[in-house]
């Protein structure tokens, strides 16, 4: 008989045990259980809390992430628009800068140039003056690219005249 209340001792000991984790309130009675009941209730509402709280803390932690990366894209966007604005800055200025590769001898074609060679015979018979003529129709061009026509052939033939005279 001692053997056996000593085997359902030892068997009964685990199984208070294990009831007593998982339930600290039983083996209580009256107030005491009431009172560890209040207690357990209280420790679940503050647990409950810490969870919203951190729940909370990362939705906050998202929406500021969220928050960053629609500034960074936006900033990537204007970044993106400089970009452009730039190279279009750069084209337009690569273009103005570059000389319009006219010389008096690409006017030829037109009637304005016809013209202008039959009041300067000297062109394309006289090498020095036509030379010189080319050349400062290069340099003119770079210097005033938005004079054209017959103004500028005229500004060549002053140049021609006052660096050669008027008969030569």
């Amino acid at each position: 008989m001692k053997s056996y209340l000593l085997a359902l001792s030892l068997a009964a000991f685990p199984a208070t045990i294990f009831a007593q984790q998982a339930d600290p309130c039983a083996g209580l009675a009256g107030f005491a259980l009431g009172q560890c009941h209040a207690d357990q209730q209280k420790l679940l509402q503050q647990q409950m809390e810490n969870q919203q709280a951190e729940l909370k803390q990362q939705q906050d932690r998202q929406n500021q992430l969220a928050e960053q990366q629609r500034q960074m894209q936006q900033q990537l966007e204007n970044m993106r628009l400089q970009n452009e604005l730039l190279q279009k800055q750069l084209e337009h200025e690569r273009s103005a800068n570059q000389p319009v590769q006219r010389s008096v001898a690409d006017y030829s074609k037109t009637a304005e140039v016809k013209s202008w060679r039959s009041d300067n015979p000297w062109f394309g018979t006289d090498y020095a003056k036509t030379e010189f003529a080319t050349r400062y129709a290069k340099q003119l061009q770079r210097e005033q690219p938005d004079l054209v026509g017959r103004p500028f052939l005229d500004a060549v033939s002053e140049k021609v005249t006052a660096t050669f005279g008027a008969s030569r």
